[in-house]
């Protein structure tokens, strides 16, 4: 036998898949909850971020909103739009703006002084708390990267700053100016504004980003910077006719982008870096160049494909699965969408995640073993009775009923025991049953022998016999081989048996070439003679079938007679016969002798039960050997 069939190969092939599978699913879950809180700690983060860039963004909006409404609406801004001389218009907005600026950005960062010395590591956040002195150094410029954004919008939706101011960045960039510190956009129509009118889509005060331009004072390179602008309609005060926008920008007030990344950064979970999304283009300090373009992007099929609120992506950068979180500042607006976007490696994640699969694994190693060492003891307490029942399972298989197993425990395999050995005696029992059986030639004897063996013992019953045998069968067979007599016999007397069965009748017996067919016995089903009629001509019929095909044709003669008979078994203590005795036994073999070849002969009972399907020619009355009185038979051909 091999060890794979075994009980105890079973029982540890059992159990050991569903030690591993809870193992399975208890690290997943573990994962996943690790997973999650993981997670979580950085969108509280990003969600932090995202609020304070709303509430600064309304608190600007609540102190500024209403002052540049009413510089839109001095007459003098107005007439000088729409004469196009941006240069007075700049005169008469650039000081109330800057002066506006200083206030509102001194208002938001208290901590900001002219002197750049004393800015604090970041450089933006310098250590004296002195607006005294105010928010410009000494040469009257704003600090860089504080510098407001001035730009004008005429009628059409076209930036349209003073020409000596222009510049010549990019379509959609903007470059701040040295002369007086502004931000510019280059002239020419919003690109984003399509085939809309300006004047349908600034119906009112909104607030937007910009993406501008700033040159570093150290190394003349620029570098990019994201601006909150308030960008005002500006309206003839007659007749409310739109003339144009003036634009004013601030930088944005969350200064948390660079703390963020260095808090982070010495944290164990990694250093989470952020951005500004605008004008289809990322501005940020702490995400790397390599990463900003696969960034890009990312964010651009995002927005490509509808999500334009907000999403969390998990992507694969230089080998390193990262988190990309992003939310809309300022949606349902007409100008260019911002977003806010956190981006930080999940290296660390998946390094613990990574350990704790190696622990849960060493430790499920260390269960298995030992679960192992445990099922071995058990096992083998087990195997040993189990082993003994197959051995006894084996003995009842060839026939030792005899054999017992020992009973010594009280548990499961003790009951298994006990009823094995029960069910051994009972199969003793059964053999000798099947002693009885085999001595009885029917099969629905046999059942009728099990089921109610005591009526077998012999008991008047009226039946139908039908008596088959073949004409000729001496000169037939006179010649032929051993052999060859009996592969004809057993093929007929094969084809008659059957159809004797679909009938509902018993084979009493065979004797030579004739069969005894009983119906009524030892069960009767109330159209005994019926059923004996119809069996004969079916088997007439499929004798003339047979004579088609077979090697030899073979002609029978048919005898039916009904009447009471004494019905039981009979024979001795090794063989025994169930069996019908009786004058009608006699007189349905003599009816069998007298039936010419395809010919039925019947008695009067039989015909009188018949007569309904059967049409019956009588004949004369006959002394048959036997017989004492004369008997009236009918006779039925083939063709009848």
């Amino acid at each position: 036998m091999h060890w794979i069939t075994t009980f105890r190969a079973k029982l540890i092939l059992t159990l050991f898949p569903v030690v591993v599978a809870v193992t399975v699913m208890a690290l997943l879950m573990a994962e996943r909850k690790f997973s999650a809180n993981y997670r979580r700690l950085f969108d509280e983060q990003f969600e932090e971020h995202v609020a304070e860039l709303t509430s600064a963004r309304n608190k600007r909006f609540e102190a500024l909103s209403t002052i540049l409404q009413n510089m839109a609406a001095q007459p003098k801004v107005v007439e000088a739009i729409q004469k196009k001389d941006f240069k007075e218009l700049s005169q008469l907005l650039r000081p109330q703006l800057e002066t506006l600026a200083e206030e509102r950005l001194l208002a938001e960062f208290p901590g900001l002084r002219e002197n750049e010395s004393n800015r604090g590591p970041l450089g933006r956040f310098p250590a004296s708390n002195d607006r005294s002195r105010g928010f410009k150094g000494r040469d009257g410029r704003f600090p860089p990267g504080q510098r407001p954004y001035v730009d004008f919008i005429d009628a059409k939706g076209n930036f349209v700053g003073a020409p000596q101011q222009r510049t010549a960045a990019g379509l959609g960039l903007a470059r701040e100016a040295e002369d007086h510190g502004d931000v510019r956009r280059k002239g020419g129509k919003m690109p984003w504004l399509g085939d809309r009118k300006f004047e349908q889509v600034l119906t009112e005060q909104e607030v937007g980003y910009f993406r501008v331009e700033q040159e570093n004072r150290n190394d003349g390179r620029p570098t990019e910077q994201v601006r909150e602008v308030f960008i005002t309609p500006l309206r003839d005060s007659k007749d409310q006719k739109f003339v144009g926008a003036f634009v004013f920008g601030l930088p944005l007030t969350s200064l948390t982008e660079r703390v963020l990344y260095e808090q982070t950064k010495r944290s164990d979970h990694g250093e989470i870096m952020s951005g500004i999304w605008v004008e289809d283009q990322l501005v940020s300090s702490t995400i790397p160049h390599e990463k900003r373009e696969e960034v890009t992007t990312l964010m651009q099929q995002a927005f490509k494909h509808g999500e334009r609120t907000h999403r969390e992506l998990t992507v694969t950068m230089d080998g390193v699965r990262h988190q990309l979180l992003y939310r809309v500042l300022n949606p349902g607006s007409p100008f260019p969408l911002a977003a806010q976007l956190n981006l930080y490696s999940l290296a660390a994640l998946d390094a613990e995640i990574n350990e704790l699969r190696w622990s849960v694994g060493g430790l499920a190693l260390v269960a298995l073993g030992m679960g192992l060492v445990v099922l071995l003891l058990v096992s083998r307490t087990l195997s040993g009775p189990v082993s003994e029942l197959a051995e006894a399972t084996r003995q009842i298989e060839q026939g030792n009923f005899a054999v017992r197993v020992p009973v010594c425990r009280r548990d499961e395999l003790g009951m298994l025991a006990a009823s094995f050995n029960q069910m051994a005696a009972g199969l003793a029992l059964q053999e000798k049953y099947r002693s009885v059986l085999n001595a009885v030639a029917d099969r629905a004897v046999a059942q009728q022998l099990i089921e109610q063996s005591g009526t077998l013992g012999g008991e008047l019953r009226q039946v139908s016999m039908l008596f088959c045998d073949i004409r000729g069968f001496t000169a037939i067979t006179e010649g032929m081989r051993p052999a060859d007599v009996i592969e004809m016999l057993n093929e007929h007397m094969t084809e008659l048996t059957d159809i004797a069965y679909e009938h509902g009748g018993i084979v009493d017996k065979f004797v030579g070439d004739l069969i005894m067919v009983l119906f009524g016995a030892p069960r009767s089903t109330g159209s005994d003679g019926l059923r004996a009629v119809q069996c004969a001509q079916a088997m007439l019929q499929r004798r003339g079938e047979l004579n088609q095909t077979s090697k030899h044709s073979l002609e029978m003669g048919i005898g039916i007679a009904t009447g009471a008979v004494v019905a039981g078994c009979m024979g001795s203590d090794q063989r025994l016969s169930y069996t019908v005795i009786g004058h009608r036994v006699n007189l349905a073999s003599r009816l069998c002798s007298i039936a010419q070849p395809s010919e039925i002969v019947m008695d009067e009972e039989t015909y009188s039960e018949a007569r309904a399907i059967v049409k019956a020619d009588p004949m004369p009355p006959m002394q048959l050997k036997g017989i004492s009185e004369p008997v009236h038979p009918w006779r039925v051909s083939l063709c009848s």
